[in-house]
């Protein structure tokens, strides 16, 4: 009867596990998507998210081989994600795109993605 009680707790325990790490919101696409190779500069950049996220908290922003890169302001949009207008053109080089952001339970993500946008021919 123990051992039941047992397994019946760490059941209970590894469900409960799987609910709160489901809760978390992840990104679902980025654009440009990561670890892309484009043949000219995006105009903005967007993710989406599973869940809507916090417009208190949430930021993108773009560093590239000579330092950060001026953003448009982060804005949520509708459709649970973020974006950022590119104000110029970026040249060719690497870009990371950092972000920030919480979802539904309140919990502060950070994450980083990459791409490229290669010399014009």
């Amino acid at each position: 009867m123990r051992r039941m009680k047992t397994v019946g707790w760490c059941l209970a325990l590894v469900v409960a596990s799987v609910a709160i790490a489901t809760a978390h919101m992840a990104v679902q696409k980025t654009t440009p998507e990561a670890d892309a190779v484009l043949s000219e500069s995006p105009q903005q950049i967007q993710m989406w998210f599973t869940q809507s996220p916090d417009p208190v908290i949430s930021r993108l922003t773009l560093e590239g081989a000579g330092g950060a890169v001026a953003l448009g302001d982060t804005e949520v949009g509708d459709d649970r994600s973020l974006v950022a207008m590119l104000p110029s053109k970026l040249g060719a080089g690497a870009y990371t795109v950092r972000w920030r952001t919480a979802g539904d339970d309140g919990h502060t993500q950070r994450g980083e993605f990459a791409f490229t946008v290669r010399a014009a021919d």
